[in-house]
Order: structure tokens, then C-alpha cells, then sequence
């Protein structure tokens, strides 16, 4: 925490928004990782920390300052700068008044996208001709992007039961997982994969967002009911490189990797 507090600007924000700027030497490299940072070590939303960030995001959305990553030269940029800060703020605070007109923009394209009761790769593209002007394929634009499932995922009950079926359904059955997480959900990585196993449980914590996602996922909960060691903990190997979830403790060593592992697990396991 101290080192969130350290980094912290004082506009509330960290430097670089979604992307890294290797100029810059922090070891908390955006806004976003920041934020994802502060909510696992168990912040509230009313720590101070928090607080400065959502009024930083909400100044972002309101335009009244300028995003600081570099524009990419597409016409998905405007959609996708909006999508990861609105995603972002839905972190800290789903039920912000500024966040309605974002979460409905992505609740109608994923109607149109799942109207036929599966993924429609093209019904997703019209409707993103229609509703964004963005070209979408092959993108971070595509719905099973992590930022899209934040914020629909933020207001329990806000996807349509069916949507919600369909969307779950074809994430559950995705070889590649989640967007900017990799892991497919159905699949528990190997052992001695630690980074992977990160990635994995945030997957699944994204999901488990959504109600009925254990329709899905309880072959993934058995397996993990089944990883508790004797001593009721779980450890699932050395820090992840990355430092959005772990470590939660002041040091990664044993017995605290074990705690850390285990406060993952069961937070998990109580969605």
C-alpha cells in the first residue's frame, strides 16, 4: 500500500493509463494495474487512495482532462479509452451515475451480439457499426475482453438471464480465455505455473460477477476444493511475476505465500 500511496500523482492517477510507459520508473506501471492493486490488497472504496482515483477516472469520462496514453491511430480508440476507464471506475464505484450511459451502450451490444442464443461474430460487428463506429474483429473490442466483463459483471442481474447464459457459456468454452488474461477457464493450468494460476483465478473472479456462474464453474471449484492441503490452506507456488493480485503480504515466503494463496482461493470460492 505503501507504494501505491508513493507513486500516487497528484491528479490521482499513475502515469500511464492502460499502456506502460517504460520511461517512467515505478513499479506500479498504470492507472489500471493500480487500481486492480489496491482492491486485492482489501482497500475500500472510501480509502483515501481510492477516493483521489475515482475523482481522476470520473474527471477522465467528463473530459475535463485529457487521457495521458498516446492515441492510437484507429477508429477504435475513442470506444476503447472510455471502456477502460469506465471499466476501471466500476471497480471502485459499479453504481456511479456516470457509468450508466457506458454499461448501456455495452448491455445492447452484447443483446445484439447473443440475440440468437449463441456468439455471433458478425451480429457483434453490425452492432458495433451501428452503436460505436469501431471496428471490432479480432480486438480488445470483442466482448470477452476483461474490461467489458467489469463492467457489465458490476451491477449484478444488469445482463438479461439469457445474454448472461449465452456469454457465459461461450467464455467457459473459449480456448483462449478472457482477454489480456489467456487462461481458458474450463482448464486448470499445470502445476508449478504460478503466473498462469494468477491469471486463472482472476479469471474467474471475473466471472464470478455474473449470477450462475457456478453452473459453469463447478468442475473448476471441485478441482480447487481438492488442491487444500491438510492444513486447510493452499499454495500454489512462487510470486507471480506481475503484481496486480500478489503478493498481499509484506513478504512472499512461507508460510505467508500460503495465506496469500489461500485469501485468493477462498474469496473466490464465497462468490
Amino acid at each position: 500500500m505503501q507504494e501505491l500511496a508513493a507513486e500516487q500523482r497528484a491528479d490521482g492517477g499513475w502515469g500511464g493509463f492502460h499502456g506502460v510507459n517504460t520511461k517512467l520508473k515505478q513499479k506500479i506501471g498504470t492507472t489500471e494495474v493500480a487500481v486492480e492493486r489496491a482492491l486485492a490488497l482489501g482497500l475500500e472504496a472510501g480509502h483515501p487512495i481510492l477516493e483521489k482515483a475515482a475523482s481522476y477516472l470520473v474527471r477522465l469520462l467528463k473530459k475535463e482532462i485529457p487521457f495521458p496514453d498516446r492515441a492510437e491511430k484507429n477508429n477504435r480508440w475513442p470506444v476503447g479509452e472510455r471502456l477502460f476507464v469506465s471499466s476501471t471506475l466500476a471497480l471502485i464505484q459499479p453504481e456511479h451515475p456516470i457509468l450508466d450511459k457506458e454499461r448501456s451502450l455495452w448491455l445492447e451490444i452484447a443483446r445484439r451480439t447473443f440475440q440468437s442464443g449463441k456468439y455471433n461474430a458478425e451480429d457483434e460487428i453490425r452492432a458495433h457499426e451501428e452503436l460505436t463506429g469501431a471496428s471490432v474483429k479480432d480486438s480488445y473490442l470483442v466482448l470477452s475482453s476483461k474490461y467489458q466483463l467489469a463492467l457489465l459483471g458490476s451491477i449484478p442481474g444488469a445482463l438479461p438471464p439469457e445474454t448472461r447464459k449465452a456469454l457465459l457459456k461461450w467464455l467457459w468454452n473459449k480456448p483462449g480465455g478472457i482477454g489480456y488474461l489467456s487462461e481458458a477457464l474450463a482448464h486448470p493450468p499445470p502445476a508449478g505455473q504460478s503466473g498462469r494460476m494468477d491469471r486463472w483465478l482472476a479469471s474467474l473472479e471475473l466471472i464470478g460477477r455474473f449470477p450462475s456462474w457456478r453452473d459453469f464453474a463447478a468442475g473448476a471449484i471441485q478441482w480447487l476444493w481438492e488442491r487444500q492441503t491438510e492444513s486447510g490452506l493452499w499454495d500454489f507456488g512462487p510470486r507471480p511475476a506481475l503484481l496486480w493480485h500478489l503478493p498481499l503480504s509484506d513478504t512472499f515466503r512461507q508460510p505467508q505465500r500460503a495465506f496469500d494463496w489461500t485469501t485468493r482461493v477462498l474469496i473466490l470460492l464465497q462468490l
